[in-house]
């Protein structure tokens, strides 16, 4: 990639891949300062079309599971997640997504309470959810 006047870390190396039983690839990078330089979207962008251009790169994601949430939250709501995030003490936009885990039309009629389970970008910010 240098070669095409795109900079990349000198000690960037990939330490292993592991073949995912859904049938992508999970690639291990040496270092923190590796794996920051492929949060940058130019650079992922640029690396795909070097690398594999029908390729993608999913970050990984934390899953914590909130017991008992009331069923008036709303998770496809930004409003609801924001408000999840600040009372957390969390940073904006830490929360990815969030889903009940079961489906509404198969709630009990007299149903108040299920499960929703959070997915955050980072352990740090699931560890601190929890």
């Amino acid at each position: 990639m240098d070669q095409n006047g795109i900079e990349t870390p000198k000690e960037l190396t990939f330490v292993s891949a592991r073949r995912l039983p859904h049938g992508g690839v999970l690639y291990e990078l040496n270092s923190k300062e590796s794996a920051e330089w492929f949060n940058s979207p130019t650079n992922r962008s640029n690396f795909l079309e070097y690398f594999a251009p029908n390729a993608s790169i999913k970050d990984r994601l934390y899953h914590v599971l909130m017991e008992n949430v009331p069923i008036t939250f709303i998770p496809d709501n930004p409003a609801a997640i924001a408000d999840i995030e600040k009372k957390a003490g969390l940073k904006p936009k830490s929360i990815s997504k969030a889903k009940f885990i079961k489906p509404a039309s198969r709630r009990h009629p007299n149903q108040r309470t299920a499960h929703v389970v959070i997915t955050f970008a980072s352990k740090e910010h699931a560890n601190q959810a929890i």
